[in-house]
């Protein structure tokens, strides 16, 4: 999209703001981590060099975008309009690097812009999106970040989290969470799986409705451990 001037200021002040707010929000909020050994050995990189893609619902989205921001060489994949530019904005100052496109605009584009990413560098990445967005259905895998794992040699991470006191934006698609302040967050990953480059199409199918079936299992175990209901 192509945006003047005036528009690209409003873009950057408000991606300033929405930063800052993050920051001071979630600063408040206490973190326990399950399966810390799997967070310590993939994604804060303790044991050499390791690409990891990193999958959760959209319903997480907005507390694991900022969960992640202290860790190494991160891309994150990000629609192409104008939220998704406030967004694109306040990804660079929490230190990722973002790569734009979805499933509905400009998906095949941003998948092979991440494997080439990725494929180039002789470092440390990690890449994370919500599986099932950026409109849904909800909690249904969609296959472009396993294609992602899969043509990285990457290792593919399920990831979820609840919270003890949350707000659920219930008319969205996705019944967003938001931990309030002063909240307590679990955060909680699934086994490191690695995708085998022989993968046929039905072999894919099956492997994304494992990785449905597991995500779903990880976000019920820690919304029981949380009390969530929805």
């Amino acid at each position: 999209m192509i945006f003047t001037l005036k528009e690209k200021i409003k873009i950057s002040v408000i991606a300033w703001l929405v930063t800052s707010i993050f920051r001071l929000w979630f600063l408040t909020v206490r973190v326990k981590i399950n399966n810390k050994d799997i967070y310590d050995e993939y994604f804060k990189q303790i044991n050499g060099k390791k690409r990891v893609v990193a999958v959760s619902w959209h319903r997480h989205s907005i507390f694991l975008f900022y969960f992640f921001r202290n860790l190494g060489d991160r891309l994150i994949l990000i629609s192409r309009s104008k939220d998704g530019e406030i967004t694109a904005g306040v990804a660079k100052r929490l230190g990722y690097k973002p790569v734009r496109g979805s499933s509905s605009r400009g998906g095949a584009e941003a998948l092979n812009a991440l494997i080439n990413e990725m494929n180039s560098k002789d470092k440390t990445y990690l890449c994370g999106t919500p599986i099932d967005g950026p409109k849904g259905p909800a909690r249904k895998v969609k296959k472009g970040m396993v294609i992602l794992a899969k043509e990285t040699d990457s290792y593919l991470i399920p990831m979820a989290c609840s919270g003890t006191r949350v707000i659920t934006f219930s008319k969205s698609w996705d019944k967003t969470i938001l931990p309030k302040p002063f909240s307590k967050v679990v955060v909680g990953f699934n086994t490191p799986r690695k995708i085998p480059q022989t993968l046929t199409d039905e072999e894919l199918e099956t492997t994304c409705l494992q990785l449905e079936n597991d995500l779903n299992a990880l976000t019920d175990k820690v919304d029981d451990i949380c009390g969530y209901t929805g």
